[in-house]
């Protein structure tokens, strides 16, 4: 070893100086890291939003085009109980009236709102559902059906029972208690009410000789004239959208301000038992606004819930529950008094607006406003979360038809490419 070198290690300075670069160069990563879980996070919480509106407005459009399908006009919307109502096949000098389903339902204000979610509430005939009457009625209190019955028929579930010989009558009733599926070839069905010709339970209706006309089961496939000459009970399905908030504990709280997160309901007027049947559509759906079409009407009042601030009135510049000219029926034309009044069943498009949030608040934004809609201004809400307003629109054309859908059903097992019946 030669004279003069000694060995030495770093010097305080040294390791000061290098552990302060590998700090600095920690602390880079990990803001690094930081940001890029942050703008994961976002990025999700946006497509998780951008997700959620897509399916809501999917959801209320695609059912929405089908509103009034096979039905009466007066019956595809729902905005209280009808002191008077027009069914194209009711029994002469008949004084026709119409129960709201939701019982909770206040006349027009019900579902509109310029301070917090609308809701809305229509009906049309489900296409994929048909059966015979397999006995003719003899009570008001219930029917029988051809079976099987492959899913339940719900305590609430309106049917409209449908006469093909005859003067070609059609009733609509009300299933009174939860029917199970069952293979057996009749099914009895209890029916709810008796009140003669209020909508939807017009049992007394079904004392007309045209509903005596009856089929087996598998009439379709063993006796096609039969089949054809009876008469059918279909499905009336209904569609009550709203939006609901809730803690977590599961109760529905009211207050919008709240941290409860909402959601995007659809209740159709069933029950199992004894519980009403609600389906979550969507989650962090915090408000609906719906505005109504009226094409015939004066061009003040055709577009109905679209201005903002102004609530939607009942009457003949909002929505007429009971117009002068009476409710429209199939048998008038598109410009006949009745079609150009604003009853719900002269509506012809929906214009739907729906606001979303983020899933989770975000501790950096600081925005608690849930923007403007149709008619409802801005409104304070929860604060830290992203918002967005989808908007779309749906042509409601059924409740314009000229006739009653009688639909025709093949005799040769779809040979004749007619209907061969729905399941």
């Amino acid at each position: 070893m030669r004279p003069g070198l000694h060995a030495r290690g770093f010097s305080l300075v040294e390791l000061v100086i290098a552990l302060a670069v590998s700090l600095l160069v920690i602390a880079a990563a990990m803001a690094l890291l930081v940001s890029q879980q942050r703008i994961f996070r976002v990025s999700t919480a946006d497509r998780a939003l951008q997700e959620t509106g897509r399916v809501a407005l999917e959801e209320l459009t695609s059912n929405l085009r089908l509103a009034g399908y096979g039905i009466d006009p007066s019956y595809a919307f729902d905005f209280g109980p009808l002191e008077t109502s027009r069914q194209d096949r009711a029994p002469a000098n008949a004084d026709l009236s119409a129960a709201s389903t939701f019982a909770s339902c206040t006349a027009i204000s019900c579902r509109d709102s310029i301070t917090g979610s609308d809701e809305i509430v229509f009906r049309y005939r489900n296409p994929s559902f048909v059966r015979t009457l397999a006995a003719a009625p003899t009570s008001e209190t219930s029917i029988t059906i051809a079976g099987p019955l492959v899913t339940p028929l719900y305590q609430g579930q309106i049917l409209q029972v449908m006469c093909f010989a005859g003067d070609m009558r059609w009733a609509y009733v009300t299933v009174g208690a939860t029917v199970q599926p069952t293979d057996s070839d009749t099914v009895e069905v209890g029916l709810a009410g008796a009140n003669g010709d209020q909508f939807p339970f017009q049992n007394g209706y079904l004392t007309n000789s045209c509903f005596c006309a009856v089929a087996p089961r598998n009439a379709l496939q063993t006796a096609p004239t039969t089949f054809a000459a009876a008469a059918k009970v279909y499905k009336v399905d209904q569609f009550r959208y709203y939006v609901a908030r809730y803690d977590t504990a599961g109760d529905v709280v009211t207050d919008v301000t709240s941290t409860a997160r909402p959601f995007l309901m659809l209740d159709q007027g069933l029950v199992n038992g004894g519980n009403p049947v609600l389906n979550v559509v969507a989650p962090d759906v915090e408000d609906l606004q719906f505005a109504y079409l009226f094409p015939n009407s004066q061009p003040a009042n055709q577009l109905v819930g679209a201005t903002a601030g102004t609530q939607i009135s009942a009457g003949a510049s909002g929505i007429d529950l009971d117009p002068a000219a009476g409710p429209p029926a199939f048998s008038d034309e598109s410009l006949a008094p009745q079609r150009i009044t604003q009853h719900p069943g002269n509506i012809r498009a929906v214009a739907v607006a729906v606001t979303v949030r983020t899933p989770e608040a975000d501790s950096r934004v600081f925005e608690s406003t849930i923007p403007a809609a149709a008619n409802r201004p801005a409104v304070a809400g929860p604060i830290g979360y992203r918002r967005q307003v989808f908007q779309s629109s749906a042509a409601t054309r059924n409740p314009d038809a000229r006739g009653p859908y009688f639909p025709t059903y093949s005799t040769n097992g779809g040979a004749d490419q007619l209907n061969v019946g729905g399941g």
